[in-house]
């Protein structure tokens, strides 16, 4: 009995292994794309290699504009090895092992040259990971485009002379671009289109044509990569839509072709070109009751196609009309005393009312506007500590496009702001170096201000319902409480609600004024719920405009400090709970408009050192406008000559710098005493005369 089932279990694990045997021998079948060879060599960028199985015979086919190269041979599979012989092709026979895994073949041979190795191929109908990003897409384009082209030394010197904003070089690139292509001159063109896309790497606009002239070059990998990224960024843009269509249709992923062309005609209904691209798809996927159908429709819109397939069924049509063929039926003659139909003609469609050219008078978001929504205190009493914080994002430029089937395209750039500040009855305020190490806070966007470039596109419908999709994705540098970080954009335009929607995308109502004209105009304020950033109040005013409007942000930039005083006389008393940290309660005295002696008090809070060796002094102090002041000189401390004295004297006759005021002389005497906990009291009057009023 157990050598009975000894045997069986013999035969039944040579069944497994029989089977495994048989289901790898199975012959490969489908058409697979080239990705590259186990060296890294991948091919020409224009150049798309495909290899088709069929049972033991195989086709290759390597085409690129201009040039086709076609072979074919056999193969055999015996477990994990394959034999592949070649009938033309230097490769001729080789035999090794091949792998699939993820829709990835292994094959043992190399494609790009009859070296050893391998070369990996994608089944046809799965999309490839990108291995490239869009900034070296761009790079290469330059670079390559360059060496091809012999203008592009011209259309740099035209597109850059006498601009410096990098806006507008990108504009000027974009057309130079334009007007190389539509005189023929290719490689300038996309040379110009590439630098226009790196100047502004987020414009819809400047991305799409530079994709699109990529693929009428046949760099399709290197257009997958941007067109992949564009339908993400400006998912309301049509054509990069299409364009994403024909492209995943020649790498015969049919499945994805269709759905993207499928939102370029929802997008543009009216445009003839993508019902014809989604012919062809549907062709391809064997619907052909439906592929006749949108052949017809692009032909109706006024697109003829490759083989003018339209025509012929428009010709079926006519034909069927004038000869029905029911032969009871009456023809209708045509009443030449009847009114003309109203319904004749084109249907224009609703959303043409709201077509047009756009500008903003205004588009803004502030925050702060109020010091209850700008000001937050933590802590009690003199642990406390009031934040303030304002912020703004405002339109500097803005146009905006709407065509008459209802699609939105625009650009323009917004200016942002965000300012920070802190007040402690301990810490006081300083600059944000200073304040860092002491524990404080202050922060500001670099140079006051930064301003951030904007794409978005759109759609609205016939009650003038518009969506906007887009927003500045350039980081801005801003210095936080001494420390340089990154943080992102946000809208100048109103989210539906806190949080996540605040990403877009964006709703707004176009209206009519008494005399017709559309417009937008918005008034409302959002609550966050956040400690710091309590309400953003949204303001915009668009109006339709074939004339340029500068929108108008309202932001007056902080006054520099001003030199208060040509000459003045100080006396002050300081204490410094903290190492440089200075509260100080002073009396100014200076001369008045009218020859007398005037005086202001004042309260600061300000950080500073001094330092001395033997007779040399120095001093720096930071004052809360973010003015500053520093001394070189001599003086004399008492201290050092009465031993063990709590008190220290100190006379100083120093040079001084004073941010507002420039270069002077100042003379001082004080008095100091350590009081408890590492604490300093002083008593002090100071006399400076700057060089600007003379000595």
């Amino acid at each position: 009995m157990k050598k009975i089932i000894a045997i069986c279990h013999f035969i039944f694990f040579l069944a497994i292994v029989f089977s495994a045997v048989q289901v790898s021998a199975q012959p490969l079948k489908g058409k697979y794309h080239f990705i590259a060879d186990s060296d890294g060599k991948k091919a020409n960028a224009k150049a798309i290699i495909t290899i088709q199985f069929a049972d033991n015979t195989f086709k290759l086919k390597a085409q690129q504009p201009g040039s086709l190269v076609e072979d074919q041979g056999t193969y055999q599979i015996s477990g994990n090895t394959i034999s592949i012989s070649f009938k033309e092709m230097e490769q001729g026979k080789k035999k090794g092992t091949f792998s699939i895994a993820n829709g990835v073949l292994t094959l043992p041979f190399k494609m790009l040259d009859n070296l050893s190795g391998t070369s990996q191929w994608q089944l046809a109908g799965t999309i490839t990971a990108n291995t490239t990003t869009k900034d070296q897409v761009i790079e290469q384009a330059i670079t390559g485009a360059q060496k091809k082209s012999k203008w592009s030394t011209v259309l740099d010197n035209r597109a850059t002379a006498g601009i410096t904003a990098n806006i507008d070089k990108a504009a000027a690139y974009y057309n130079q671009a334009t007007l190389f292509y539509f005189k023929g001159f290719k490689w300038e063109a996309l040379y110009g289109y590439a630098k226009a896309a790196q100047l502004q790497n987020s414009n819809g606009l400047y991305l799409n044509n530079f994709s699109s002239l990529l693929l009428e070059l046949g760099r399709i990998y290197d257009a997958k990569v941007l067109l992949e990224e564009i339908t993400k960024q400006f998912p309301n843009l049509a054509s990069p839509w299409a364009n994403l269509a024909y492209l995943y249709h020649k790498l015969d992923a049919t499945d994805e072709a269709k759905k993207a062309i499928y939102i370029a005609m929802r997008l543009a209904p009216d445009n003839g070109m993508y019902c014809y691209t989604a012919a062809k798809i549907e062709e391809e996927k064997g619907n052909k009751a439906e592929a006749e159908r949108l052949i017809q429709q692009a032909w109706d819109l006024g697109y003829a196609g490759e083989g003018r397939e339209g025509a012929k069924n428009a010709s079926k049509k006519a034909a069927k009309q004038q000869n029905p063929s029911d032969k009871n039926v009456t023809p209708v003659k045509n009443n030449p005393n009847k009114p003309p139909n109203k319904n004749t003609g084109p249907q224009e469609k609703k959303q043409a009312i709201w077509a047009g050219n756009y500008q903003a008078k205004y588009v803004r978001a502030r925050s702060g506007e109020t010091a209850a929504e700008a000001n937050t205190t933590f802590g009690k009493d003199l642990a406390s500590t009031t934040l303030n914080l304002q912020t703004l994002a405002c339109a500097k430029n803005f146009s905006m496009n709407i065509s008459s089937s209802g699609f939105i395209s625009g650009s323009g750039s917004i200016m942002y702001v965000y300012q920070g500040t802190s007040a402690s009855p301990v810490m006081g305020m300083a600059p944000a170096v200073l304040t860092a190490a002491s524990g404080g806070f202050a922060a500001n966007l670099k140079d006051g201000y930064q301003i951030r470039d904007w794409s978005f596109t759109g759609t609205v419908d016939e009650e003038g319902n518009v969506e906007i999709n887009g927003m500045p994705t350039e980081q801005m540098d801003l210095l936080n409480v001494g420390k340089w970080q990154k943080i992102k954009p946000w809208s100048a335009l109103p989210p539906d609600a806190a949080g996540a929607a605040m990403k877009g995308p964006f709703h707004m109502k176009l209206q009519m004024d008494k005399d017709k004209n559309p417009f937008i105009r918005i008034d409302q304020s959002l609550d966050l719920g956040d400690k710091l950033i309590k309400r953003v109040h949204y303001e915009s005013f668009i109006v339709k405009s074939d004339n340029e409007i500068k929108p108008d942000c309202q932001f007056t930039a902080p006054a520099p400090a001003t030199c208060p005083a040509s000459e003045f006389i100080k006396t002050k008393v300081s204490m410094s709970p903290k190492d440089h940290i200075t509260l100080e309660a002073s009396t100014t005295y200076t001369k008045g408009d009218n020859g007398g002696v005037q005086k202001q008090q004042d309260m600061a809070c300000n950080v500073s050192g001094d330092w001395s060796m033997g007779l040399a002094t120095t001093s720096v102090e930071f004052h809360q406008d973010n003015s500053y002041e520093f001394t070189v000189g001599i003086g004399v401390d008492a201290k050092s000559f009465i031993k063990g004295s709590p008190v220290s004297l100190k006379e100083k006759l120093e040079l001084i710098y004073d941010s507002k005021c420039g270069w002077g002389v100042k003379a001082s005497a004080a008095a100091e005493a350590d009081g408890p906990i590492g604490t300093k009291a002083g008593a002090s009057v100071e006399g400076v005369i700057f060089f600007n009023k003379g000595l």
